[in-house]
């Protein structure tokens, strides 16, 4: 099985929408740098599943 990347998405407050960016750098014990849910806690970096499923 494989897995595609759609979207890297990122908000810079916690109420604010998520933007797609093009490029991300994620940090070992935060999350992806620059994203307000980044941190030291449970939810760093997000992942959702979409579209269909390939064997």
């Amino acid at each position: 099985m494989s897995a595609v990347i759609a979207a890297i998405c990122i908000s810079t407050k916690k109420d604010g929408a998520k933007k797609p960016v093009a490029q991300a750098e994620f940090q070992v014990g935060f999350g992806i740098a620059g994203d307000a849910h980044g941190g030291d806690w449970h939810r760093q970096v997000s992942l959702l599943a979409g579209g269909a499923l390939m064997p």
